[in-house]
């Protein structure tokens, strides 16, 4: 990897087919692992789901906005923003990133991008009850879904390398997770498209 100039990151981070990404952030945004009761704030935005179904959805929710700003600046600029340098708030469980600063890189490789990203993610990880594997595919579901999501078809060959490395080895096969997200205890909730499950499940 070689050094981006602050224009090359700013152009990339400001570009309209990036997943939105505030240039400007106040006292709101705190770095990834600092954003202090989103687990309930997400809760109550689902309708009173579970702790943890709180906790797992930040995971979900934060790593489709980090593939969204990371792979997405890579792949279509060959800009790689610091993932580092990104923040985020929430309003009422609703998150936005933002970018504190202008640094990021230029010919990136697949494993360089999933170690920043990793890096980034592990102390958010780090803090949560739940099992890590749960949640690194969570990262892993979420980076499975970035090429549609993004409109980039071109990114599938990065995904696809990606998910072939740790810790997201094995997390997704043929296409469907290996853990499941937890999503079916939201009231009314059901199984993701990529659920491990193949039914709800239901308590003796």
């Amino acid at each position: 990897m070689r050094a981006a100039t602050d224009d090359e990151v700013w152009l990339a981070v400001a570009a309209a087919s990036t997943w939105p990404v505030a240039l400007t952030v106040d006292e709101r945004y705190v770095p990834l692992h600092e954003l202090d009761g989103i687990a309930e704030r997400i809760c109550a935005r689902l309708g009173g789901a579970p702790a943890r179904v709180g906790e797992s959805t930040y995971v979900l929710g934060l790593a489709a906005r980090l593939w969204g700003a990371t792979l997405g600046c890579v792949v279509r600029d060959g800009v790689l923003p610091d993932p580092a340098a990104l923040v985020v708030r929430d309003e009422d469980g609703a998150l936005q990133l933002g970018i504190s600063r202008y640094d990021g890189w230029l010919e990136v490789t697949p494993a360089d991008l999933l170690t920043r990203v990793v890096g980034v993610l592990t102390p958010v990880i780090d803090q949560i009850q739940l099992s890590p594997r749960l949640l690194w595919g969570n990262v892993a579901s979420a980076l499975h879904a970035a090429p549609r999501v993004l409109e980039l078809p071109a990114a599938r060959s990065w995904a696809d390398t990606m998910l072939a490395l740790p810790p997201l080895r094995g997390e997704m096969v043929h296409g469907r997770r290996a853990t499941c997200c937890l999503f079916y205890e939201v009231p009314g909730g059901g199984l993701c498209s990529d659920c491990v499950l193949t039914r709800v499940p239901t308590r003796a």
